[in-house]
């Protein structure tokens, strides 16, 4: 039998390594943020309403299932069912990095055009390294006919793999991408965080729409250094902004830039935070990917279903009816992030 090509049985060892690291803990800091409840909130926790507008489109709920997997055999199945998922709860879902397809196309395609097969009318996002170029781009976006672009950063992903690039000339690629392709693109590291230094060099590039993906769920140098046999890379994690660090970060550009939250969404109280701390909606991977390893699509639904119902209680809990009212919630602050940002310069 011709052994498996090198970059798919990447793509399985990621899915398993992912499955094998994740916890239920997670460290994107939200346990240092509290928000103040509302004796007096003046609502009906039926009349809530968690509508969104996701890059111009409304969607049914503040989270979408970000970018997992796809180019092989093995993520066919998952792609299948989170489309399914996705079309049930009416969110976006993403594909994995899809540059397994541009290089080795009829032998990857499937897994990736389900997420279109199986969400016919549902918002699809491409997702693609920093290092292709706007026609290839294009080319992700056709096979999945997408309504959006994810671009990654994943330096230190790459860093840490045995097999990863050392040459990061990215900023000329995303600027080109953006004026080229006609559906929004987001730009998104792939959980290491992004710093308001990045982000005013994306700002410049014409980005409008970042996923600040932080620290605190899955661990890509911690994943890379498990199928690394030379070194162990895992201290390049401490390189990493937590998704609460992030958002802080992204304080002065969310009035300039839609700013998207990932990395380490465990709970509905997660999903409110990052919206409180300025998301315009979160990003799930690693929790939906769990679920749906461990158990069954119709134990997944049964998940989420729980899920969007404490959402709307802790709406109810801090008097928000809609999600533009959690950015009025009170919020307070640990002494760590309060350093933090004084060190940062930052401003709530």
């Amino acid at each position: 039998m011709p052994k498996q090509d090198a970059q798919i049985q990447r793509k399985v060892e990621h899915l398993f390594l992912a499955e094998k690291f994740f916890t239920d803990e997670s460290f994107a800091g939200f346990d240092k943020v509290r928000l103040l409840h509302d004796a007096l909130p003046e609502l009906q926790v039926k009349d809530i309403d968690l509508t969104t507008d996701f890059l111009g489109s409304s969607i049914s709920l503040p989270f979408y299932f970000n970018a997992i997997t796809g180019g092989s055999h093995q993520s066919d199945h998952f792609n299948t069912e989170l489309a399914q998922l996705a079309n049930k709860l009416n969110v976006p879902v993403s594909s994995g990095s899809m540059g397994v397809f541009l290089r080795l196309p009829e032998e990857t395609k499937t897994s990736f055009t389900t997420l279109r097969e199986n969400n016919p009318e549902g918002f699809v996002i491409a997702n693609v390294s920093a290092k292709v170029n706007a026609q290839q781009a294009q080319k992700a976006i056709d096979l999945v006919q997408a309504n959006a672009l994810q671009i990654h950063l994943n330096a230190l992903q790459e860093l840490a793999m045995p097999e990863g690039d050392q040459e990061f000339f990215w900023i000329d690629n995303i600027k080109d991408i953006v004026a080229t392709v006609k559906i929004p693109v987001i730009v998104k590291e792939v959980g290491f965080g992004i710093s308001q230094n990045n982000l005013a060099q994306l700002y410049e590039a014409g980005v409008k729409y970042v996923d600040i993906s932080g620290f605190g769920g899955t661990d890509f140098a911690q994943i890379e250094s498990a199928r690394n046999h030379e070194f162990d890379l895992t201290y390049l994690d401490q390189f990493s902004l937590s998704t609460v660090e992030s958002l802080l970060e992204s304080r002065s550009y969310q009035g300039k830039m839609t700013i998207l939250a990932s990395g380490g969404i465990r709970t509905p109280m997660d999903v409110i935070k990052s919206l409180r701390l300025g998301a315009s909606a979160v990003g799930m991977s690693g929790l939906v990917l769990h679920h749906l390893q461990k158990h069954s699509l119709s134990e997944t639904e049964i998940f989420f279903d729980g899920f969007i119902k404490q959402l709307k209680l802790i709406m109810a809990a801090i008097g928000a009816k809609s999600i533009s009212d959690i950015k009025k919630a009170p919020i307070i602050l640990d002494e760590s992030l309060m350093n933090y940002m004084k060190q940062r310069n930052l401003k709530l």
